[in-house]
């Protein structure tokens, strides 16, 4: 009986009125009058988001204004209020007891200095998924900091140290969870890039003194001056680090927007392969001169390809084959994932044993070795740096605080998002801007985010920054006590470390997608990729950032203008290139601005909207102008006088021009221009139908005639139409005055009309009306 209760239930259901078939789910209806037997699907009665009946609810009013000011939504933003709000937090916390005030500070302490959050919140399955991950990461962090020195030019021992300091500071300061600091390719070349020549000949007389003769200098500052070399290394990494913070502090991290993807992409490309053809040297076995351009560096190589050391080559490539092998296989086979960290290290061990267990690879091949790295922890430089030399290492200092910064949190927020996590980057620049300050005073070069170890990080399960922090441990030890060990390291090996480690930034698949997705794009990464092979790594980019903005801006000159017409029986205005079937409104044309309006985009939209007028004219008289500004957020002096210009033109062709959708930035600056006066308030609306309807309306009583030929017009029962019902008609305040700098003053004396008296419409073209002729507005 109860089942039968249900069905009877069931069964009375009916569709909510107005809503159309498809209210009730005929497959649940099924389950419940079978109990839960019926496997068949859906079959007739479906509820979809456009037929299922909703409710609307509003929250209440004091909610909706607390959202407002929470949201800041009726401030604006400029330096004088924000000044205000630091000055009014500093008040309020200065009012508050000693309690409170010591709960704020160490509340604002937690928030810059991440380890007093993160160590309370330890545990033992955290401790022990981070324990792994460091250790795994430290693995990773040994060959990898002497290879990249190398590429920064710097002797092995200041890659440990940069490996070493930063990655421990970062864990303190630093709000990604799996992000690890240290060396990195990229940044490595632009140190040795930035610092090429740069040594006076004070500080490196044996540079300036080789082949005064012929120019050539065959050997760099690095090999003949290390000492030298290496602390204008550790000055370029304090200035690196004051840039980085006072980035930080002025929220000036927007700035990297200017370097997009396609930049990116293209840059580290092209870097990647410089990268790859300077190690090169220590596969063939001799001195090759580096170069910041590709073709340089290959004439270079092959000029004294006839030098090559048979054994180095062989070796190197075998080297870079296993390397790449393990990569592979730890991708591929879930059990071997550990190689991925493993491989270089393992390598480094296979080829220590091999050069000591067989001297005469040395004396009678020929083959080179890294050779003493001293140990213990690295000394204090801070004394050591000449900051009064700064100026001249302030545009490679700038190259390498973007291009650090953006490896840094391009990396933190992927790995975030992943985890469901907030990456604040202000403080992460502050973070690693403070890790780079502390590293130049401890004898280190500078760093940046890691792709790869942070990549590794995470896949081996770090949940905390006590993964960096024993990663920097890891390092530590090292420097302390195995240092001798990487005496009979080959120098080959390194470079093949490096080699497979970059092959990964040569990124085709991202231009091949471009070229999919967008040309424009596309040939932002080209011209990038072959700026930096050819011009150079600060040239490349600083040219490839100079073509983007230009496209950016020609973008903005030429803003996107597209005509709207209405869809049949609805008050919806859309793009004619969207919607195959829509409808014009007689004599009004109706236009889009797809951009802010200033100084120069104003010509174009002028001379497209003549354009607009002069071809829809063959067609059909435009005698009205709605353009719609949902887009247009911002509005210059220039635009104004343009748009001043365009109304009188408009005029003087009778022409009435009306808009929507105008934010209150542009309607501001147009009321304090007196731009809003000049076309009238009652030009201006919400919607596009309504613009369109006063219009139409405003047209009618411009065929109104007046003096002896006036009549009386029947009155509709819409007081928003202007007209007033029981016995008097009104144009009402906006329709009184037309915008076109006259007055139709409204008519007394008019009766109420009967319903057989109003009309259902007129198609007349006639400019006049006739007296008793009925009229209505269709749209």
């Amino acid at each position: 009986r109860k089942a039968g209760r249900r069905h009877r239930l069931v069964a009375r259901v009916r569709p909510v009125p107005g809503a159309g078939r498809g209210e009730m789910d005929h497959f649940a209806e099924m389950q419940i009058q079978s109990g839960g037997n019926v496997t068949g699907g859906r079959k007739r009665y479906v509820v979809t988001p456009t037929t299922a009946p909703v409710e609307i609810q509003h929250l209440p009013v004091n909610q909706s204004r607390e959202i407002v000011e929470r949201l800041k939504l009726n401030k604006e933003n400029n330096l004088q209020n924000a000044l205000i709000e630091v000055k009014d937090r500093a008040l309020a916390a200065a009012a508050l007891p000693r309690a409170e005030k010591r709960q704020l500070a160490w509340e604002r302490a937690q928030t810059h200095i991440s380890i007093l959050r993160w160590v309370p919140a330890l545990n033992a399955s955290i401790v022990k998924a981070d324990l792994a991950a460091g250790l795994t990461v430290g693995v990773m962090v040994i060959p990898q900091s002497i290879s990249y020195a190398a590429i920064a030019g710097m002797p092995y021992v200041y890659g440990m140290y940069s490996a070493f300091v930063p990655t421990i500071i970062y864990a303190a300061l630093g709000n990604s969870r799996h992000q690890v600091v240290g060396p990195v390719a990229i940044v490595c070349l632009l140190i040795e890039v930035g610092l090429r020549g740069r040594l006076t000949d004070e500080e490196c007389p044996a540079w300036y003194a080789q082949d005064v003769a012929t120019q050539e200098k065959v050997f760099t500052q690095y090999e003949l001056c290390p000492t030298a070399y290496a602390q204008l290394a550790m000055l370029l990494a304090l200035l690196v680090g004051l840039l980085q913070l006072a980035g930080g502090l002025l929220n000036v991290g927007f700035l990297v927007s200017f370097l997009g993807h396609p930049v990116m992409s293209g840059f580290t490309s092209g870097a990647a392969i410089i990268i790859g053809l300077s190690q090169v040297k220590d596969w063939l076995g001799y001195p090759v001169a580096n170069s910041p351009v590709v073709h340089t560096t290959l004439i270079n190589i092959f000029k004294d390809i006839h030098k090559t050391n048979g054994a180095t080559l062989g070796l190197g490539i075998t080297w870079f084959v296993a390397l790449y092998a393990m990569r592979y296989a730890s991708a591929k086979y879930k059990r071997l994932s550990f190689l991925r960290a493993a491989g270089p290290l393992i390598m480094c061990l296979v080829g220590i044993c091999m050069m000591w267990a067989a001297p005469s690879l040395r004396s009678e091949l020929g083959i080179k070795i890294v050779g003493q790295i001293p140990e213990g922890l690295p000394p204090w430089s801070g004394s050591t740096l000449k900051t009064g030399t700064l100026g001249r290492l302030i545009t490679p200092a700038i190259s390498i605080a973007v291009i650090g910064y953006m490896e840094l949190i391009a990396i933190g927020k992927s790995l975030a998002a992943k985890h469901g996590y907030e990456l604040p980057p202000g403080q992460e620049l502050m973070a690693v801007g403070v890790a780079n300050v502390f590293g130049a005073c401890c004898s280190c070069f500078p760093v940046s985010g890691s792709f790869s170890r942070s990549a590794v990080n995470n896949a081996v399960g770090a949940k905390s920054q006590l993964s960096s922090f024993i990663t920097g441990v890891i390092m530590f030890l090292t420097l302390l006590v195995l240092t001798p060990v990487f005496f009979y390291l080959p120098k080959f090996c390194l470079a093949s470390i490096v080699i497979s480690s970059i092959i990964s930034l040569i990124a085709i698949n991202d231009a091949r997608e471009l070229w999919r997705v967008k040309k424009a794009d596309w040939f932002l990464w080209v011209f990038a990729f072959v700026a930096t092979l050819f011009l150079g790594v600060e040239e490349g980019i600083a040219a490839a950032v100079g073509v983007s903005l230009v496209i950016v801006i020609f973008e903005s000159v030429r803003p996107q203008i597209v005509i709207l017409w209405r869809l049949p029986g609805t008050e919806i205005y859309r793009n004619v290139k969207q919607e195959n079937s829509g409808e014009f409104v007689k004599g009004v044309l109706i236009v889009r601005i797809g951009a802010s309006m200033y100084f120069a985009n104003v010509a174009y939209i002028r001379d497209v909207l003549f354009s607009y007028i002069r071809e829809y004219s063959a067609i059909n008289e435009v005698r009205y102008v709605v353009i719609e500004m949902t887009a247009v957020t911002s509005i210059d002096s220039t635009a104004i006088h343009a748009l001043e210009g365009l109304v009188k033109d408009l005029r003087m062709r009778k022409i009435a021009l009306a808009m929507t959708s105008v934010g209150n930035r542009v309607e501001k600056t147009m009321k304090l221009a007196g731009l809003f006066e000049m076309i009238g308030p009652g030009w201006f609306h919400a919607r596009v139908h309504d613009a369109v309807v006063y219009c139409l309306r405003h047209e009618l009583t411009e065929m109104l005639p007046t003096g002896q030929h006036a009549f009386l017009l029947p009155v509709a029962e819409d007081t928003r139409a202007g007209y007033l019902p029981g016995g008097g008609y009104s144009l009402g305040p906006a329709m009184q005055h037309n915008g076109l700098g006259h007055r139709n003053a409204p008519r007394a004396g008019m009766h109420r009309p009967s319903d057989d008296d109003r009309s259902t419409g007129d198609d007349s073209d006639d400019e006049a009306l006739s007296p008793g002729q009925r009229v209505s507005v269709h749209v």
